[in-house]
């Protein structure tokens, strides 16, 4: 029996319905030519949202860590390490970024299905579908006689209902693709080992047809998969060495890694953390990839700013900070998470999907007040929600009143991705948020004017802010401001596809 990929679910959620209702109504108040959308065409684009989320992207990325090596030497690695070879690509004018693509196309004729099949959980199979090997973890079923280097096929559990240890499972299940056994049943779920590890399933060929590959074809440190709008976003963040950077949100620190490669780990960066058991494995990140100029703090980043400056003098060097500290600041903040992909099963509740917006804006409010003048601002996230994203926008320019926002389509133009099929489009107009700002081809621009207070512009000379939503999907909404107190208004919002 032959698979291709009109076989994959077409949507991820356990709330289904619930969820549907809350996207195609935050749908229903785009505007196109100033006019709400339909119901038919707000449902056209959930659909075909939906389907995307349950696919893996085509391409795979490699953020390199150039403070100790470069895209040639792990280049070679990659090469020397993955079977089938996997063609790669790099960028001159983007030195920390690979490319890797598959050279033959499993999806275009599908794949034959053993008949001895193996099942993981839910996330143990989307990292298969992005090209990972089956983990001793994440195994949940497995048939009795099975041995090693027997050929099996993979299914993923869509609905979290095979109970581990399970000799077969006929619930709903996602095909993944073929491997070969590296371990029994009886190392698994015997008594051999408490805590299993290591490959139990080396994958061979994969539905989603991208490479085969891992970190672990890398030395230590030496760089990680990454997706490109995360590597992105930190480029447009731009931090130069000498400065002073605030990372609001920073676990596991994949983001951090990269704002010190930049820097040449020379200035300061701060990073934050609200979650106590996440910071040993950001500590590790920030050793494995050589960083020197990190501070780590454990502290809730809504409280970051010294609210009685006597606290400031006791020990300037940890939080909170006064005002106007920092020269640039990431704040890459909780989110809703919808534009991770791929997704095979995800429970995310109604209430949940409408709870984060609050915390944002409370996390955006602390970021304005310690950026200093001329500072820069990157707000990014992971989902694909208005609310979170275009509204957001639209938030900030009620709130804060004296602002100018801009795009910058050179700087994204600049880094020379046109090989990597990057796709730019233009963002959702909406309410409060609409003028000339998606009726382009690539970047739109629209300008207000608007009252300065004067109080404000004796205080800063000027802001930036760029507020870039970067969707883990071939969809991604990036949103930049530039936010200046001379009495203009401008603002751009941009999509980029990444095939």
């Amino acid at each position: 029996m032959s698979c291709s990929l009109s076989d994959y679910p077409k949507s991820p959620f356990k709330f289904d319905k619930e969820v549907r209702e809350i996207l195609k109504a935050e749908l229903q108040k785009v505007l196109h030519d100033d006019q709400f959308l339909t119901e038919i065409e707000a449902q056209e684009k959930l659909n075909s949202l939906l389907e995307w989320f349950c696919r893996a992207p085509k391409n795979t990325f490699f953020r390199i860590n150039t403070l100790i090596t470069d895209a040639d030497t792990v280049t070679n690695y990659i090469k020397k390490n993955c079977h089938p070879t996997p063609s790669v690509s790099i960028y001159p004018d983007f030195p920390e970024l690979i490319t890797v693509s598959n050279p033959w196309n499993s999806t275009k004729y599908g794949i034959i299905m053993h008949s001895v099949e193996v099942i993981v959980d839910a996330t143990c199979g989307a990292a298969v579908m992005r090209g990972a090997h089956v983990f001793a973890p994440g195994v949940v079923g497995i048939p009795h006689g099975t041995k090693p280097g027997d050929f099996v096929s993979v299914f993923a559990d869509a609905s979290k209902k095979c109970k581990k240890g399970s000799t077969t499972f006929n619930g709903e299940k996602v095909y993944l693709g073929n491997g070969i056994i590296k371990m029994t049943r009886e190392y698994l779920f015997g008594n051999i080992t408490k805590y299993p590890s290591g490959i139990a399933v080396k994958m061979t060929e994969l539905l989603s047809g991208v490479p085969i590959l891992s970190d672990t074809c890398l030395p230590k440190g030496f760089g990680l998969l990454q997706n490109v709008p995360s590597i992105v976003c930190i480029k447009v963040l731009d931090p130069q060495p000498g400065e002073t950077v605030l990372d609001m949100c920073a676990a596991p620190g994949n983001k951090t890694t990269h704002i010190a490669a930049l820097m040449k780990n020379q200035g300061r960066i701060i990073a934050l953390e609200k979650i106590k058991s996440k910071i040993e494995k950001l500590q590790n990140n920030c050793k494995d990839f050589s960083v020197k100029n990190v501070e780590i703090f454990c502290i809730d980043s809504t409280k970051a700013v010294a609210e009685d400056l006597s606290s400031v003098k006791i020990n300037p060097l940890c939080p909170p900070f006064p005002e106007e500290t920092f020269d640039r600041i990431l704040l890459d903040g909780p989110c809703s998470g919808l534009g991770q992909r791929p997704q095979i099963f995800n429970s995310i509740s109604p209430a949940e999907l409408r709870s984060y917006v609050p915390l944002q804006r409370k996390l955006f409010s602390t970021a304005v007040r310690l950026l200093k003048p001329s500072g820069i601002l990157v707000y990014s996230t992971c989902t694909i929600t208005l609310a979170e994203n275009e509204n957001m926008v639209a938030w900030a320019l009620k709130t804060h009143s004296c602002l100018e926002l801009q795009s910058v389509p050179d700087r994204i133009e600049s880094l020379g991705l046109q090989d990597a099929e990057v796709k730019y489009s233009v963002g959702f107009p909406v309410e409060d948020l609409q003028s000339e700002l998606a009726k382009k081809d690539f970047f739109t621009w629209a300008r207000f004017s608007v009252q300065t207070n004067m109080q404000k512009l004796l205080k800063h000379s000027w802001i930036n802010i760029y507020i870039f939503s970067s969707w883990y999907v071939e969809i991604c909404i990036h949103i930049f401001i530039r936010i200046i107190y001379l009495g203009m208004k401008s603002i751009v919002i941009s999509m980029l596809l990444f095939p």
